[in-house]
């Protein structure tokens, strides 16, 4: 990307990197103005606050661009049992065991492109999601294990549960693609009556259809899409 001597770095950037590092800067300039004004900032003046503060001002202007991104995925999970089988749970055509992971974002155009961490749509498939796929599918395991049992061997789900995170009941866990869906801040669509996020209006979420641009995890974990 870097040409060694060249007086013109700038041209050989991508234009979007550089309103990353915009965005990123003025991300920056929330937090930091989110601990300055707390003193000034009043409760009864949401949206608005201490308006006359301009740090106050700039923090309702930025606010509610921040939205709040859902990522779900179906997780399987293959045990392997000592006789040499294999079964994957959840058993039946087209099951699987329901992962959701929550995250934030910023628009940062009026496209509606919306500057993010990458593990927010795309979950690294590490040991932490694995532990969270055990403990979902260990009292699958353990019915199924204690249906085909004989009589007086009988199992846990909990003893299961820690038996596949130690490893000695050995498996191997899949996921289904993941899906993303952002939603409005509140301060953009005021107080919501929902009681969950599948009540709310239509126009207040939408799905992520696309990434534009992204870095892996370990190599800057940022994404806009």
């Amino acid at each position: 990307m870097y040409r060694s001597g060249s007086t013109d770095t700038q041209s050989h950037l991508p234009g979007w990197f550089f309103r990353l590092l915009l965005v990123i800067g003025f991300a920056c300039l929330f937090v930091i103005s989110t601990t300055v004004a707390a003193s000034t900032t009043y409760a009864s003046g949401r949206p608005g606050g201490n308006v006359t503060d301009p740090v106050v001002r700039a923090v309702d202007v930025a606010e509610p661009a921040v939205v709040r991104i859902i990522t779900s995925l179906g997780g399987h999970l293959t045990v392997h049992f000592s006789q040499g089988s294999s079964v994957t749970f959840p058993q039946g055509t087209g099951n699987s065991y329901p992962v959701q992971l929550s995250g934030s974002g910023t628009f940062i155009t009026a496209h509606g492109d919306i500057l993010t961490a990458d593990h927010v749509i795309n979950p690294p498939h590490d040991q932490a999601l694995s532990q969270f796929l055990d403990d979902q599918a260990a009292k699958d395991v353990a019915a199924y294990i204690n249906l085909n049992a004989r009589s007086g061997s009988q199992v846990s789900a909990d003893q299961i549960d820690q038996e596949l995170k130690s490893g000695s009941l050995q498996s191997a866990p899949t996921y289904d693609p993941a899906t993303s869906e952002v939603f409005l801040n509140t301060t953009y669509t005021g107080p919501l009556t929902a009681t969950d996020l599948s009540s709310l209006p239509f126009q207040l979420h939408a799905a992520v259809d696309r990434i534009e641009k992204e870095s892996s995890f370990e190599q800057g974990d940022v994404a806009i899409v």
